[in-house]
């Protein structure tokens, strides 16, 4: 009977030690809230140096057909020139039973700081053949374009675009 109350002595011993030892490593790693807070607010970056813009017009009225010209405008909007902008254009069905997807490139040279260049891509958005189509397919079909700008000089924007065809 001894050796039960000395055994139960000694866990419980053991087991406020350690819960106090967690407790104490605990405290250690928070500080005063008022700590935490930043005295300023800290300042943000200015917006994106590189802006891409879609003709929203041109968009709308992209069929789903071969040769479609999709339009694109890059600005340098930043005070730094890039020496080349590299644009990748993916344009993929959004069914996943039936992936396709088709990819565009182009390279602008000399971007200077406040440039405006207007881009054309032909992109071939027609439907895929009869038979590759999944059986639970509608016949409305979405297309996802993804337009992504990267530069040697880290800076890279990308816009994205559903259209309904």
């Amino acid at each position: 009977m001894r050796g039960a109350a000395l055994w139960a002595a000694g866990a419980a011993l053991a087991f406020f030690l350690t819960a106090g030892a967690f407790l104490f490593l605990a405290n250690l790693a928070t500080g005063p809230a008022a700590e935490d807070l930043p005295a300023t607010p800290a300042r943000g970056k200015p917006g994106p140096a590189l802006d891409l813009d879609l003709n929203r017009d041109r968009l709308s009225s992209l069929e789903p057909a071969p040769d479609q010209e999709l339009l694109l405008t890059v600005e340098n909007a930043g005070g730094k020139d890039f020496s080349n902008v590299n644009l990748t254009l993916e344009a993929s069905s959004e069914d996943t039973a039936n992936p396709r997807s088709r990819y565009y490139r182009r390279t602008l040279r000399d971007l200077k700081a406040g440039d405006r260049i207007e881009v054309s891509f032909l992109l071939d958005l027609s439907k895929p053949p009869e038979g590759s189509a999944s059986p639970t397919a509608t016949d409305e079909q979405s297309e996802i374009l993804e337009i992504r700008a990267t530069t040697p000089e880290d800076v890279s924007e990308v816009r994205t675009a559903i259209l309904p065809l």
